[in-house]
């Protein structure tokens, strides 16, 4: 009988995995859930305003504006300063009041990070052609919650791992590496309280943790697609003079 339970035990196990390891269905059913790929290609442009909340007890409101191509901005309001930081889909450029207040251009690190950043399809939208590998790793358990874990490795080796709901489908959680002050930290993106966005599901609460601690939190208050934003809204502001 023992015998009978383990084999049963086993069947069960490599028929769960056999179901997983098809990476292509998970991505599938991902896409799905958010919406269909024609949804989530249709938007163009998307603003979204919201509060961040820093570990420190600091908070501040923020507005991301993106527009396709790999465009990118980010304000941020803090005790009457304004921070900015953009993607023009070149190169990145920021505006720090406690540094000068002066616009000025970011290195090819800091430009290579805000192209993943631009692009708001995230990872699993024409991966291919992202060059992108993506391969399941296993089936878990994350926080109560069965999860399908998938390796995605960028066109330049960098290396993340993508939670997904195998309930809902949609992305739970991503462990990552993020720039900050120069040195590389191993953080996880936490996504909950998935609404509605011309017929795309967005996460409107993001948490950035490292250590098992939430370094920054940030909860989306308003969501606007296919808004008129021009391209000067994203260069650099030497260069908006005739540029379109």
């Amino acid at each position: 009988m023992r015998r009978l339970t383990a084999l049963v035990t086993l069947f069960v196990v490599m028929a769960a995995s056999a179901f997983a390891t098809d990476v292509k269905d998970i991505i599938a059913k991902n896409l799905e859930a958010k919406g269909g790929l024609a949804k989530i290609k249709a938007i163009k442009t998307l603003v979204r305003e919201g509060t961040m909340s820093m570990a420190q007890g600091m908070e501040l409101n923020f507005t991301q504006t993106y527009k396709r191509k790999n465009k990118m901005r980010m304000d941020m309001a803090f005790q009457g300063m304004n921070i900015v930081s953009a993607f023009d889909g070149e190169t990145a450029w920021s505006v720090n009041p406690m540094a000068g207040n002066k616009p000025e251009k970011q290195g090819a690190e800091e430009s290579k990070q805000a192209l993943d950043q631009a692009d708001f399809d995230g990872d699993l939208v024409d991966y291919l052609e992202k060059g992108k590998k993506v391969e399941y790793v296993s089936t878990e358990d994350i926080d109560g919650t069965t999860a399908y874990k998938l390796k995605i490795t960028a066109k330049d080796g960098k290396e993340s791992f993508l939670y997904i709901d195998a309930t809902s489908n949609l992305e739970m959680r991503l462990d990552t590496k993020f720039a900050m002050m120069g040195q590389e930290a191993d953080v996880e993106m936490v996504y909950s309280n998935f609404q509605d966005v011309n017929g795309v599901q967005m996460a409107n609460l993001i948490e950035m943790r490292a250590d098992g601690q939430t370094m920054m939190s940030m909860t989306y208050t308003s969501n606007k697609a296919n808004v008129d934003v021009p391209d000067a809204r994203f260069a650099f502001p030497a260069e908006t003079d005739g540029k379109k």
